[in-house]
């Protein structure tokens, strides 16, 4: 599939936060009293997202 908008203009964006001790996996701890914070996003329905989505 192309990447590009679809007919509204519009990309839809999917963004997952994990924000924890510990990562899920268990292979990272920050300690105690600190946190680890992950940001993973993509563009939903699309093989890329748009250039301009990373300027």
């Amino acid at each position: 599939m192309p990447s590009r908008a679809d007919n509204s203009g519009q990309v839809r964006i999917v963004v997952i936060v994990q924000y924890a001790r510990r990562t899920a996996d268990g292979e990272y701890d920050a300690g105690r009293c600190r946190e680890i914070g992950v940001i993973t996003a993509y563009c939903k329905g699309m093989n890329r997202c748009p250039d301009w989505i990373n300027e």
